[in-house]
Formats: C-alpha cells, structure tokens, sequence
C-alpha cells in the first residue's frame, strides 16, 4: 500500500516533469490586450537577445472552415537583430517558415510583441503559399480552397498555436545552422 507521504511525493515530481515539459521555444515578452491589425511588424524571441521579426498579413480571415474564419495570416521573416527595437524593411527579406494562421494568443501571452505598423506590399499580398489539408491531401488557399500544385511556401491547413510557431521557428533555425 502507498502511504500518503509516497502520493504527495509522486504527485510533486509529476508536476515537476510537467513543467519541464512546458512550452519553451519561445521567450515570453511583453504581454497586449489590443488585437492585431493588418500590417502590425511585430518580433518573436526564440533566444535570449535574439528576435525575429513578423508581420500581420490579413486579420479576420473568411474561409469555409469556422476554425479558421476570423482568424490571422502572419509571416515571419528571415531576419533577425539583438535589438527589438531596430526595424528592417522586411519587403524584400525571404521567409524563414511557411505562413502561418493564428489567433491572438502569442500577443495576449507575450510571445509576439507589436513594435510598428507598414502597410503590407503588393509582394506580400501576391507571395505564393498554400496549405497541406491532412485529411483531404490536398494543398488549399487561404480560403480553404482547392490549389492545383504545392506552392513555394506551404504549412499545415489548419490554427497555428504559438506552440507550433515556436516549434517550426527552432527547427528552421536549427536547419539554417546546419548549412
């Protein structure tokens, strides 16, 4: 039989192990209640001192499927400085990950943070990009239409946590190290 004293203490290292296991791609910054607009450049930190910078494409997207309607199309630059605070003009800079469909929790939970706004360019608006559907196999548009060919830029169909984000802004920067 386990004891009381042996339950309190698995319990504790089940917290421990699940804490250790939390989300840590990420460096929490400064935390907005305000909702991102349109052409919001916001950077992300997945080292100390070390940000990259992101841009807000399209807010309050329409789309047939209800969990990506109302939802936001972001890119993130392969670009990054030591300092928050220095803008690059993004337009011509490549894209470190595939565009990404997200809601406004890495802004609420600090993982984003909104330092300027630069309406978003003709090349922005025309970049090719699409979406791997998992359950049709097919590659979708924004909308969640149908698309003919994979695109240069293609990423999961589907809401992007800040988790995910993290995850595919770690590997690409693992990736980019490597060659």
């Amino acid at each position: 039989m386990i004891s009381k004293r042996d339950k309190v203490n698995m319990a504790a290292d089940l917290i421990v192990e699940v804490m250790r296991m939390a989300f840590n791609e990420l460096i929490a910054m400064n935390k907005s209640i305000n909702n991102p607009h349109e052409g919001d450049v916001f950077v992300l930190q997945p080292k100390k001192n070390v940000f990259y910078f992101g841009k807000v494409i399209q807010t309050d997207l329409k789309s047939e499927d209800s969990l990506i309607s109302g939802t936001i199309l972001i890119y993130i630059y392969d670009c990054f400085c030591n300092d928050k605070l220095t803008i690059h003009d993004l337009n011509g800079e490549e894209l470190l990950v595939a565009p990404m469909i997200v809601n406004n929790q890495p802004w609420e939970k600090g993982y984003f943070e909104t330092i300027d706004n630069v309406p978003v360019s003709e090349r922005e608006r025309s970049l090719e990009f699409g979406f791997w559907d998992l359950l049709t196999e097919e590659y979708l548009d924004i909308q969640g239409m149908k698309i003919g060919k994979k695109p240069k830029y293609c990423s999961i169909y589907g809401l992007g946590s800040y988790g995910v984000v993290g995850k595919e802004v770690q590997k690409a920067i693992k990736l980019k190290q490597l060659k």
